[in-house]
């Protein structure tokens, strides 16, 4: 396995899709590749069990689950827009930045970019 250095949103927002997979399409494998990543996780952050609990995570799962939905769809052939999707995406990345700025003491590096 490969360590890569990402931002603490980024990570949780890593571990809140592997929730989302697990939850909707249950497995042993994602259970387990769900519990390596919380392990891993709660080595390294003192606040783990608060910061899966709270409602900022809850809405990350949220906005992740909704994205998986709409993918979903629009691969079923039903009518999603680009709009939708981006949409979702960028809900994604405010919600990780809340996640982000109440449980770390520092900025998201990554940046949106955002067209008018």
């Amino acid at each position: 396995m490969i360590e890569l250095l990402v931002d603490e949103a980024y990570a949780f927002d890593y571990l809140a899709i592997l929730d989302v997979k697990n939850t909707l399409h249950p497995s042993a494998k994602k259970k387990e590749t769900y519990n390596e990543c919380c392990n891993h996780l709660n080595s390294q952050v003192d606040n783990f069990d608060e910061i899966v609990s709270s409602k900022e995570y809850q809405e990350l799962f949220d906005i992740n689950k909704i994205t998986f939905f709409l993918i979903d769809e629009m691969r079923c052939g039903n009518e999603i827009t680009a709009k939708q999707i981006d949409d979702a995406n960028i809900e994604r990345f405010n919600k990780k930045k809340a996640l982000q700025d109440k449980f770390f003491n520092s900025k998201l590096r990554e940046e949106k970019i955002l067209y008018k």
